[in-house]
């Protein structure tokens, strides 16, 4: 399946959810603005993190590196967003499952959502949207399902469609479409 449908799909899913969720008051209807000019990836960053530096850093739990700025599940949003910079599209909605807003924040190759608890917002996911990107083990969307298996071991969990494998308090989920990766996605496991 073509990326941008992906993408498009995925974004058209988290606007019904979100007028699903409203009570249907204007106060509370899901909001579209500007995050300012987008922005190249940094010439040479391929959002690839050392394994290395994730064992270093002590994180029980995957990161993700995009244009020198640590991603890190359930961490608190507002720094890494401020770190990330102003080339973003932002959506915001009524969350479902959490207090307050779920915030969407989209950049050139990735998309940072956030859930808010005790008025403070968190990281809920990571996804990657296209080839320029890479997980700190190498692997991004195009790679192989022998290449994700190699890099991530056979313990994942498999489902119909991809694998998922669990780090402390997040999980990475690969999908496959004729044996290629064609969506990766980083997830909180919020309790």
């Amino acid at each position: 399946m073509n990326k941008k449908i992906v993408s498009v799909l995925l974004m058209a899913s988290m606007a019904f959810t979100a007028v699903a969720c409203s009570s249907g008051d204007e106060d509370t209807a899901p909001v579209v603005l500007s995050g300012g000019q987008a922005t190249d990836a940094v010439e040479g960053s391929n959002g690839a993190q050392d394994p290395a530096e994730v064992a270093e850093s002590g994180s029980d739990a995957y990161v993700f590196t995009y244009n020198g700025t640590q991603i890190r599940m359930n961490a608190p949003a507002d720094d890494i967003i401020a770190a990330l910079g102003d080339g973003y599209t932002y959506f915001e909605a009524p969350s479902c499952a959490f207090e307050g807003m779920d915030k969407v924040y989209t950049y050139n190759s990735i998309v940072v959502r956030s859930y808010t608890r005790d008025g403070a917002d968190y990281i809920a996911a990571v996804e990657l949207k296209d080839d320029t990107v890479a997980t700190a083990e190498g692997i991004r969307i195009g790679s192989t399902e022998d290449e994700v298996r190699a890099a991530y071991g056979e313990d994942g969990v498999a489902g119909t469609s991809g694998i998922e494998y669990t780090l402390g308090d997040s999980f990475i989920s690969f999908i496959f479409e004729n044996g290629k990766v064609v969506a990766i996605t980083y997830t909180a496991i919020v309790g």
